[in-house]
C-alpha cells in the first residue's frame, strides 16, 4: 500500500475515536442537563413535555450504548487485523480470508452505529431543547 493512503487511514481511524468520545462527551451532559432541568422547582411539564423528556432521555442513553458498542467493536476489530498481520507475516494463509471478510463487516457495523450514535444524540438534542423552549416561553417572548 502506499505510504499516502496509509497516512489517511491513521487520520481516519483517529478522527473516528475523537468523534465518538466528543458525542459520548455530549450526550452524558445533555443527559445531566436534562436531569438537573427536570429538577427545577416550580417546573410544571404538559402532557406533550413529559414525553419529550422521555424520548430525549431514551434517546441519549441509546446514544451513549452506541458510543460504547463502536469502542468495543473497534478493539475488536484492531485485534482482528492485529492477528490478520501476523498470520500474514507468518506465511499462514489458512482462514485469513474468512477473517478479512469478519473485519470488513465489524468496520461496517462501526460506521452503521457511529452514525446511529449521532442521529440518535441529534434528535435527543432536539427534543430536549423543544421542551427547554417550551418551558421558558413566558422568559423569552
Amino acid at each position: 500500500m502506499n505510504k499516502s493512503y496509509l497516512k489517511w487511514q491513521d487520520i481516519r481511524i483517529k478522527q473516528l475515536g475523537y468523534a465518538n468520545n466528543l458525542i459520548i462527551a455530549l450526550a452524558v451532559a445533555v443527559l445531566g442537563f436534562a436531569i438537573n432541568f427536570i429538577q427545577t422547582e416550580d417546573l410544571i411539564l404538559s402532557s406533550f413535555q413529559k414525553k419529550l423528556f422521555w424520548v430525549a432521555s431514551s434517546l441519549i442513553i441509546i446514544s451513549i450504548g452506541l458510543g460504547i458498542f463502536v469502542i468495543l467493536n473497534r478493539l475488536e476489530d484492531f485485534k482482528l487485523t492485529a492477528q490478520i498481520a501476523r498470520k500474514r507475516d507468518k506465511n499462514e494463509r489458512d482462514r485469513i480470508e474468512d477473517d478479512r471478510l469478519k473485519s470488513e463487516k465489524m468496520g461496517k457495523k462501526t460506521w452503521n452505529s457511529f452514525i446511529w450514535q449521532i442521529v440518535t444524540f441529534l434528535v435527543s438534542f432536539l427534543c430536549l431543547l423543544i421542551l427547554v423552549l417550551i418551558s421558558l416561553k413566558e422568559i423569552i417572548i
